[in-house]
Order: C-alpha cells, then sequence, then structure tokens
C-alpha cells in the first residue's frame, strides 16, 4: 500500500498533466479564434509602422491608441482606416499637433508666380519651405498668413511645429488681355506702364480731351474671351459701364479707382462708396509704407458684403467683392504715380508688383490642369476625417501583450512537464 507522501505526490502529477492539457486547450481556442481577448494595444510615432503589420498580421485587437508625436503619413493614415473599418475601435492622441492647412494658388500674373496661404492658430510660427530649403518664416495672426512666392517649385510645405502641410501646383492659368480706361495723365500712363512692363497685353482707351482720344489695340465686345480685368481710373469710364458690369457678372475682374466707383453704372459693382478726399502733403513716399502719404479718397461706406483690404487710421483705403462669379477691387489711391516717381531706388518695381498684385486678385483666367506630386494639405483635419476627434492621451493600462503571454504559456508548459517527469522518475514510474 502507497504511503501518503507517495499519494500525494501522485496527485500533483496529475495535476501538472491537467494544467498542462488545460492551457494547451486554451491555446488551441485563441488559435482559432485568432485574436486576443479584448485588451488595448499601444503604439507610437516612432513604432507606427511595425504596429500595424502586427496588428494586421499577427494579432486582431478590439482597440488600438495610437500617441502621435507628428502626423502619420498618408499610407499609415489609410492603413490605420482600414483598421477601424476591420471593426478594430482606433484611438489617437496628439496633443503637441496644430490644425493647420496650406493651400497653393498661381497668381494671375505674367511673371508666373504663386500665391501661397496658411491656415493657423494665432501666434503660430510657421516656416515656408519648398524641394530647395526655406523660404520664409512668419508667425500666423487671426486670419492666418499669406505670401508671394516669385519662382515656386514642384511643392511648398508650411511647417509648424511637428505638423508638415504640404501643396503642389494643380494647374496652369491662360492670361487674357487687359483694359485700361481713363483720362491722359500720369496716373494712366504709369498704371498702362507697370502693367506692360510686368508683361501684360494691354488695350487702353486713353482720353485726352472731349473730341480726341487714343486707343491702343482692338476694342470691340468687352468679355472674358478677350480680357482677364478691365481698369477704370476715372469717370471716362462711363461711356462702357453697361459692358463692364455685363463683364463682371459673367466672371470678369474689375478694378476701380475712386472716380470712376461714382459713376452710375460702376457703382452698384463698387465694394464701397466715395469718402471725402485726403490730400497729400507732398512728402516723398517712404520705403516702408509710401502709400501713406498718396493722395487717398476712403472707401465709405463699406458694401456688406465687401472687405476691406487696407486703411490708413480707421478708413478703408482698399476694399474688395464678389459680384457673381466676378471679382471686384475699389482703390481709393488717386496719384500712385508719385510713388514710383518720388520714391526711393525700388520704388518702380515695388509699384509694378502693386498694380500686378491688384490686377491678379481679381482676373479671370482660363486653366490648364497639370500633373501634380502627392500632397498632404490639412494633415490633422484628413486624420480626424478618416478615425475621428482625437481621445484623451492617458488611456491607463494597455492589458496584455499576446506575445509575452505566449512566451509565459510556454514556458508554464516547460516547467509543468519537466516536475512532472522528474517526480515520476524519482518515484520510479516511466
Amino acid at each position: 500500500m502507497r504511503s501518503l507522501a507517495e499519494r500525494a505526490r501522485a496527485g500533483g502529477e496529475w495535476t501538472l498533466r491537467a494544467a498542462v492539457i488545460a492551457l494547451l486547450a486554451w491555446s488551441l481556442v485563441i488559435a482559432l479564434r485568432g485574436e486576443d481577448n479584448g485588451g488595448t494595444e499601444q503604439a507610437t510615432s516612432s513604432g507606427l509602422r511595425a504596429m500595424l503589420a502586427r496588428w494586421s498580421t499577427v494579432v486582431t485587437p478590439a482597440k488600438v491608441h495610437v500617441t502621435l508625436d507628428h502626423p502619420p503619413s498618408a499610407q499609415e493614415r489609410d492603413w490605420l482606416g482600414a483598421l477601424s473599418a476591420a471593426r478594430t475601435a482606433v484611438e489617437w492622441s496628439g496633443p503637441s499637433l496644430l490644425p493647420i492647412a496650406v493651400a497653393f494658388e498661381p497668381r494671375a500674373d505674367p511673371a508666373r508666380g504663386a500665391d501661397v496661404s496658411v491656415a493657423a492658430p494665432a501666434g503660430t510660427g510657421v516656416v515656408l519651405r519648398d524641394t530647395i530649403g526655406v523660404l520664409d518664416s512668419a508667425t500666423a495672426q487671426a486670419a492666418g498668413l499669406r505670401a508671394y512666392i516669385p519662382k515656386p517649385r514642384r511643392t511648398v510645405d508650411a511647417v509648424a511645429g511637428p505638423v508638415v502641410a504640404r501643396a503642389a501646383p494643380r494647374d496652369s492659368l491662360v492670361l487674357g488681355r487687359l483694359l485700361v480706361i481713363g483720362r491722359a495723365g500720369w496716373e494712366t500712363k504709369f498704371v498702362t506702364a507697370a502693367l506692360e512692363e510686368r508683361g501684360w497685353e494691354v488695350d487702353a482707351h486713353v482720353i485726352v480731351s472731349p473730341k480726341s482720344d487714343v486707343r491702343q489695340g482692338r476694342i470691340d465686345a468687352i468679355d472674358t474671351a478677350r480680357y482677364s480685368a478691365v481698369l477704370a481710373l476715372d469717370t471716362t469710364a462711363a461711356r462702357y459701364g453697361e459692358q463692364i458690369a455685363r463683364y463682371v457678372r459673367s466672371g470678369g475682374g474689375l478694378v476701380l479707382w475712386a472716380p470712376a466707383a461714382r459713376t452710375r453704372a460702376l457703382a452698384p459693382l463698387a465694394p464701397g462708396g466715395v469718402g471725402l478726399i485726403m490730400e497729400d502733403e507732398g512728402r516723398p513716399p517712404s520705403d516702408s509704407a509710401p502709400r501713406e502719404v498718396l493722395e487717398v479718397v476712403p472707401i465709405t461706406p463699406l458694401a456688406p458684403d465687401a472687405i476691406a483690404l487696407e486703411h490708413r487710421g480707421v478708413e478703408p483705403t482698399l476694399a474688395a467683392r464678389r459680384v457673381g462669379p466676378g471679382r471686384v477691387i475699389q482703390t481709393g489711391y488717386l496719384n500712385s504715380w508719385r510713388w514710383r516717381m518720388a520714391g526711393g531706388d525700388d520704388a518702380p518695381d515695388l509699384h509694378r508688383d502693386w498694380i500686378a498684385g491688384l490686377v491678379a486678385r481679381v482676373a479671370y483666367t482660363g486653366r490648364v490642369a497639370l500633373p501634380s506630386p502627392p500632397t498632404d494639405p490639412a494633415p490633422l483635419a484628413a486624420l480626424i476625417a478618416k478615425l475621428g476627434p482625437r481621445a484623451n492621451a492617458a488611456m491607463g493600462s494597455t492589458g496584455y501583450d499576446p506575445a509575452m503571454i505566449a512566451w509565459w504559456v510556454f514556458a508554464i508548459l516547460c516547467s509543468a512537464l519537466m516536475i512532472e517527469w522528474a517526480s515520476r522518475r524519482v518515484r520510479g514510474v516511466k
């Protein structure tokens, strides 16, 4: 008859065998199910790609949480979206990720530059760079920031902290001609000269006297098939008023000087009224604020749908509005030619840039699509659209790692088998 110790040893051996069988059965069930028991797995930006491969091939977690130091690449973002569509709850956090967006728009200008607009929280430092290097840096205001790039390359990045938004040109502009209408004088002369020097093809109707005028180019119907913009410098544009109104309402662009905004046909198109003139005092224009000393007529009152682009004190001096599909800019400056003639060494170039900028904001253009490289103009917005809003950064315990559990199960199985085998050998049982 076996002793009590032998019976206890034999019972322990059967217990070990039962534990081994139970662990093997549990492992088989887990393997057949192909998933864990619902624990949350976590990843960071640095290890995200490896974890995505793991979640797609090794385990199918019920929930994952990704802590992001920077926005994921477009491929990683789509991969996370695919996991979410496959019934894995995907959450993300990243307190340092800023909501920024960048837009790249070719400028309607024979110089072929581009305007880059960046939306970012006020006070955010933004760095613009292209494929060569840094272009400029600035601090975003309440309305974001805007920059002109004279020679844009294939892509432009806006960088704010760890977030990089990328844009690229998607089309090229087809420019028409310009039509300048005004009395013979310094303003008409130098506005026309600035545009021609910029590379625009200009038609002009210059009124010398009630019985004498000068025409440059063939001026027939004013329509978008021929003209990208019309520049009306004074009341002589009234004879074309009805044509210009139809042209703008069909999508054309119009730059109005204050005297032209008084005419009956053009006043309904103007961004605002015409205030009392602020005469200049004869001071030479400075390099830092050249338009501050020019003669100006405030644009007041503003139309309800108009936007003031420049002010002198509290009075708007440059304003814009849309009229149907057309765009109109009204300038209150009456003698911008004095900037060109009496300013510093760079004044002619700066005056030319300013006049060209007014035209570029309203010009009607055709567009030709260009092949575009991959872009990501609003990384955080795209991430939210794909995965939903960010979750709390603190997620608590991660549950368990199935790979680690597998190693522990293997170790326990081996230990149980070795102990059971050793016990039987000590007792002399095979």
